[in-house]
Formats: C-alpha cells, sequence, structure tokens
C-alpha cells in the first residue's frame, strides 16, 4: 500500500528481524523517481509473532490489516490503527460482520467513500475465497425520553428540554401530552458532549448528561426525568437538628445541605426563606433570637458554598410554629403518628421524659420554602469579560504542581473533582479516566454526584448499595492546578487499587505538561 504522494510504502515480509511469521514494514523514498530506502519494521504495536498482512493505508494516517494473533475471533482479523505524533495506535478488530471465526483479509475502501471490498472464506460463499463488498452506515444517534411527575408518576406536558452541545449547539424541545421527547439523528452529532436540562413552571429544574464521543455505532439515547413540583407548604430538611440551646450548624449535618445546594444550582432563579425553629422551652423572646441564630446558620454555610445571599432569606420563628409531621416517626422504641402537631400541650401527654425529649428534637428544626421563581441572576464571570478590557500577558505563566513518585514513571498528585479535594495516579499508558468503586461510592454519598450522572438505568447500576463495575458517569469539573476540564467521563473500576487512574492522554486535556522527576512536579505551559 502506498501512500498518497507514493513516497511511503507499507509491505509485509517475513524477512530477518521482525517479530516472527510475517510483519509489516515501511519504507521511504525523496521522490517518486527514486528507489525506496531500507525498510523499517513497524514495531510491536502493530506486529506480533503471528502473521501481519494484506496492508491497506487509507488518508495516509489510518492502517488497516489482517492479523491472526491480535486478540480476535479466529483465522485472520482485520484491524485498523492510527497514526498519531508518528506512532501507530494499538490496533482494533473491526468486528462483526467484517470478521468472522473464518479468514477475512485485504479489506479496500473506495476513495473518498465509507465503502469497500474485502476476501473471505467465511460460510456462504460460492467457494473457497470469495470477494465481498460492503458499506459503512453513518453514524446516527437519537435522544428522547419521558417526563413525569415525581409525586404521581403523572406524564407532564410542556416540559422545555434544552441540550447544550460541547460544539456550542443549543436545541430545544417540548414534550406533548404523553410527556414525551425527542431529538432526532440530525440534531445529535457524532464525537460531542451534551448537557440536558429540564424546566416547567411550578417545578424544581432539572439536568443530565450524554455524550457521543468515542462512540462508533449509531444509538438511540433514553432519558427520563422524574420532575420534583414545588411544594406549597415548607419542607424540612434533613438531620439538620440542635443541641438544646445551641445555633452553631455541626460538621456531621453539613452533608445534609448537599441536596439543597444542588436544587440552588439548578434552579438559579428561585428564592427561599430558610426558616428555623425551637422547642417550647425557654422564653418567647429567647428562642426567637435562637431560631435566628440558627436559620443565619444555614444561611452563612449557603453562601460560603457560592449561593447568592439574595436569594436566601433566614428568618426564625421561635417556638410559635409547632411542626405538623408528615409521616409517621419511630424513634427509642415508640412511634409518633403522621398528622400529629407537636404542641406544648401535646409533648407533655407523652409518658416518658424519653419520648417528651424526642418530639422536642423534632421541633427544633430547619426548613426551607421557596418565595419566588423570578429572581434574575447577576452576570457571571464569562459575561463580564466579554465586555472588559483584557490586559496581554506575553510573557506566558508556568503552572506547577507537587507530585509524590511511585513506582517506575508513575506519580501520585492532588486534584479537586467536583468541589471535593482528592488524589490521582498517574500512569502513561493507561486509558480512559477510572476512578475506583470506593471513591466513587464517597462521590455519591457526599452529594458531589447523584444518580442522575450515570450512564444507563440507575435503579440497576445502583442497587444493592453499590456501583456496577464498568459503570460510567460524568463529572462537571475536575481541576489540577489552576486548569480544569469539565464534562469528564469516568469508568468504575471495581478492582482498581487507588482512587483515580488516567494516563498521559487524560491528563493532556489539562493543557500542555512535562514532568520534571528531579524536583517531583507536573508543569503546565
Amino acid at each position: 500500500t502506498l501512500s498518497t504522494d507514493e513516497l511511503s510504502i507499507i509491505f509485509a515480509s517475513d524477512r530477518a528481524g521482525g517479530y516472527g511469521g510475517k510483519d509489516l514494514w515501511m519504507s521511504t523514498r525523496e521522490g517518486r523517481d527514486g528507489a525506496f530506502g531500507r525498510p523499517v519494521n513497524l514495531g510491536p504495536a502493530i506486529n506480533t509473532n503471528g502473521d501481519e498482512m494484506f496492508p491497506f493505508l487509507r488518508n495516509d494516517t489510518v492502517l488497516f490489516f489482517a492479523s491472526n494473533r491480535h486478540i480476535g475471533m479466529g483465522g485472520l482479523d482485520i484491524y485498523k490503527s492510527s497514526q498519531v505524533d508518528e506512532e501507530w495506535s494499538a490496533p482494533v478488530n473491526l468486528k462483526p460482520p467484517i470478521n468472522t471465526y473464518f479468514d477475512d483479509f485485504g479489506i479496500v475502501f473506495r476513495p473518498e467513500a465509507e465503502s469497500g471490498f474485502f476476501s473471505s472464506n467465511r460460510k456462504g460463499g460460492r467457494g473457497g475465497v470469495d470477494v465481498y463488498s460492503f458499506i459503512e452506515p453513518p453514524l446516527e444517534f437519537t435522544l428522547s425520553g419521558v417526563i413525569k411527575d415525581d409525586l404521581t408518576l403523572q406524564y407532564v406536558e410542556g416540559v422545555k428540554i434544552n441540550i447544550v452541545g460541547s460544539d456550542g449547539l443549543s436545541l430545544i424541545a417540548k414534550t406533548g401530552p404523553k410527556g414525551y421527547y425527542n431529538f432526532g439523528k440530525t440534531q445529535i452529532r457524532p464525537t460531542t458532549s451534551y448537557e440536558i436540562i429540564v424546566t416547567k413552571d411550578s417545578y424544581f429544574n432539572t439536568t443530565g448528561k450524554m455524550t457521543t464521543v468515542g462512540l462508533e455505532g449509531s444509538k438511540d439515547f433514553i432519558r427520563d426525568f422524574m420532575l420534583q413540583p414545588i411544594p406549597d407548604e415548607p419542607v424540612v430538611l434533613p438531620d439538620i437538628l440542635y443541641d438544646l440551646d445551641k445555633w452553631d450548624l455541626k460538621p456531621q449535618y453539613q452533608d445534609s445541605l448537599q441536596g439543597l445546594i444542588a436544587t440552588l444550582s439548578q434552579n438559579p432563579t428561585i428564592i427561599i426563606e430558610l426558616a428555623s425553629h425551637t422547642d417550647a422551652r425557654a422564653s418567647d423572646e429567647y428562642n426567637d433570637i435562637l431560631s435566628q441564630k440558627r436559620a443565619e446558620s444555614v444561611v452563612n454555610y449557603l453562601i460560603e458554598r457560592g449561593i447568592d445571599p439574595d436569594r436566601l432569606i433566614a428568618q426564625g420563628y421561635g417556638e410559635r410554629q409547632p411542626r405538623t409531621l408528615m409521616k409517621d416517626v419511630t424513634g427509642n422504641g415508640f412511634t409518633i403518628k403522621e398528622g400529629t402537631i407537636l404542641t406544648e400541650e401535646f409533648i407533655e401527654s407523652l409518658e416518658t421524659g424519653e419520648e417528651k425529649e424526642a418530639a422536642h428534637q423534632l421541633n427544633r428544626r430547619t426548613e426551607f420554602e421557596v418565595l419566588s421563581t423570578d429572581f434574575i441572576p447577576k452576570a457571571s464571570i464569562e459575561d463580564i469579560a466579554t465586555t472588559t478590557k483584557i490586559d496581554i500577558i506575553t510573557e506566558p505563566q508556568m503552572d506547577v504542581v507537587k507530585f509524590t513518585p511511585g513506582i517506575g514513571e508513575a506519580i501520585t498528585a492532588p486534584c479537586i473533582v467536583n468541589g471535593k479535594t482528592m488524589v490521582f495516579s498517574y500512569i502513561k499508558n493507561a486509558r480512559g479516566f477510572n476512578m475506583s468503586i470506593g471513591q466513587a461510592l464517597t462521590l455519591l454519598k457526599d452529594g458531589a454526584i447523584t444518580k442522575n450522572d450515570f450512564e444507563g438505568d440507575p435503579n440497576e447500576i445502583l442497587a444493592n448499595g453499590t456501583i456496577t463495575d464498568r459503570a460510567i458517569f460524568y463529572l462537571n469539573e475536575v481541576r489540577i492546578g489552576d486548569n480544569r476540564v469539565n464534562d469528564v467521563v469516568v469508568t468504575v473500576i471495581h478492582d482498581l487499587d487507588v482512587p483515580i487512574l488516567f494516563g498521559e492522554a487524560s491528563l493532556k486535556m489539562f493543557g500542555d505538561f512535562r514532568l520534571d522527576y528531579d524536583k517531583n512536579e507536573i508543569i503546565f505551559d
């Protein structure tokens, strides 16, 4: 097979100096009238101790060939390898229907077309080796789904679904009477990641992700959503309880606010009231002050996590609004029934001190209520940047991250994943962005990722309190030093013995870098 300019030739030979059997070799020349130089073996990425034959070079960068030693289906199989930075990638088996358990080889493509011919001695031919034609169908993707009310499980009509692609394209669809929406094959593009934003009045927004990056076959994506109605009544935040006469937000209860933070982030136009309540002990004045401080402690925590203070109202109600239980509550061997109002009279009617104390603690709570849905978010940093004079720095700055050396060229260094500080391990030849089951479960339990971030059915993927092996989910942001990457696709690996592992290709997503093993530094240029 010849390169387009006819200055390079790749051929099969069993000459000495190969890896065994027939290998693929390359020879080059200065001009079309010149002689080819000494052949060079294409190396172990392509050649094995078996036979590699029938090369075909397409567009000068993709090599197709047949081999009987690479992991295949049997006999000769057809593989392809891409040339990147003068190196050949690991060969990829073309799989059925091109390859079979018999000998398949000699593939060629028509010029500028996704079709061609190859040879095979598979069953169903006319005898011996036959020539077959093929057409490679175009990659086509669709996205559709059904949206229901989370409380009633009924279809929701008129929901707006906005998909925003990594290529900058934004599209909108709306659900019909059966809650169905659809984006067709002309709208969903190959090698593109999408954020899905689902909105409707009187409901909390929700989001999702999908990607066609790395897919070699057409696929119909299904993304169903449950919309949570914005409640008319205040919502009690889980586990935000307080010790008697205390207002500080304890660390063990801060995790209970992650769901509220996610809700506020996904619904940037809502304004909420954070209402705190005390039990009926102490004076009205004291309880008013105490409850106000409790509400302010929650608001301050949310502001520290990036929520606009203009969207938050802290209000202490003291003991004036005893709690009405929305479901049965069981604790310390006794149950208080749904619908019970925890008035001072009811609490005093309980038989034991333990029951009374438990009821008092249920009254010591913090709730949130949506006051309005028409807040106008302030201009983002990106918006301001488009109208602000930018100073040009003529000398590039270097971003340096310290690492801990491991075995060989392996290193370990810090990173920030969806706001959580972690460490990653780097091995040059590692493929993809991989995470251990333990680290993934930690992110899930901390609220840094949710069931909506997983590819596929979360009811199956997250069954039995674990995550299935090879499950795929999406990270909003990963940071290494001052460099960040959004919409990162992660694979959960059960037998991975480090929290996070990726290789050279993944690290290059954060920018061009070099490793200084003398100073133990990753240097991003």
